[in-house]
């Protein structure tokens, strides 16, 4: 009789081992542990960082339903946010607190699929380069708010190039297969953002060069080239060697010199 237990309990020791593993994997599911992708996932900490802003309420709750959608698309890194809203919420006051809800206002439409399904690092980025020249709080708010509006276009613009040569994701598809001559390349999310982000830097770069030209076509793709074979941005991967060839083969730069001129203008320096 104690032989017959000892080998049930022998037996048994299997199953328990395959029971703790399971349960261990759903525990880490819930919980979102490191490595384990759990899609449409609220971002508390960053809703929570909202909350505590000097802001309307109607305006939290918007920048709150915005970075939210932008986190779970992708388009928007939640320490990134978290970062942004900090740097942003420093410096708001009764007088500049206008200019930063429009600038939050505008960063939450541009992630967001339903109002922009764009990527916001360039926003991000340039607001943190003229936080750490202004001083003043107002004069550094209204400073960024101009540029991430000139960026933001050129981001959409940007954008609508790279549609007509087949990179790009409509809002409900995190990926497709985009066929170039070097072969299949997988166009996910963070890809196209990586293009679209790359470009407008590397167009951004060469509009606030002093030796540039609004004409020089040639000096655009070489500056956009350059910038998607080497991202240098926040969150920056590598692009596929296949994706930068089948740009390169695509493009010439006129098509970029609308976009820089446009930038050009909106800084108050066309020539």
């Amino acid at each position: 009789m104690m032989t017959a237990t000892r080998r049930r309990s022998r037996s048994q020791k299997p199953l328990l081992r395959l029971a703790a593993v399971a349960v261990a994997v759903t525990v880490a599911l819930l919980l979102g542990a490191p490595g384990v992708s759990v899609s449409a996932q609220p971002a508390p900490d960053v809703c929570g960082a909202i909350q505590g802003l000097p802001i309307s309420d109607a305006a939290k709750e918007a920048l709150c339903r915005d970075f939210q959608a932008g986190i779970a698309r992708g388009h928007l890194r939640p320490e990134r946010a978290l970062q942004f809203l900090k740097e942003v919420g420093a410096r708001i006051t009764d007088e500049s607190r206008a200019a930063a809800e429009e600038l939050l206002a505008l960063v939450g439409r541009t992630v967001n699929p339903a109002t922009g399904d764009l990527p916001a690092e360039v926003l991000i980025r340039r607001t943190f380069e003229v936080f750490s020249r202004e001083q003043d709080p107002e004069e550094a708010l209204n400073t960024a708010l101009r540029e991430a509006t000139a960026l933001q276009r050129a981001l959409a613009s940007v954008a609508a190039v790279y549609r007509g040569l087949g990179i790009f994701l409509e809002p409900n598809v995190s990926e497709k297969t985009l066929e170039t001559e070097q072969g299949a390349v997988a166009l996910t999310v963070l890809r196209v953002d990586t293009v679209i982000t790359a470009t407008v830097v590397a167009l951004d770069r060469f509009e606030r060069r002093l030796d540039r030209r609004l004409d020089d076509a040639q000096g655009m793709k070489t500056e956009v080239m350059k910038e998607l074979r080497s991202p240098s941005f926040y969150g920056a991967q590598a692009l596929p060697d296949a994706l930068v060839q089948y740009i390169d083969a695509r493009t010439d730069g006129r098509e970029w010199a609308p976009i820089v001129r446009q930038l050009a203008a909106d800084r108050g320096r066309s020539s």
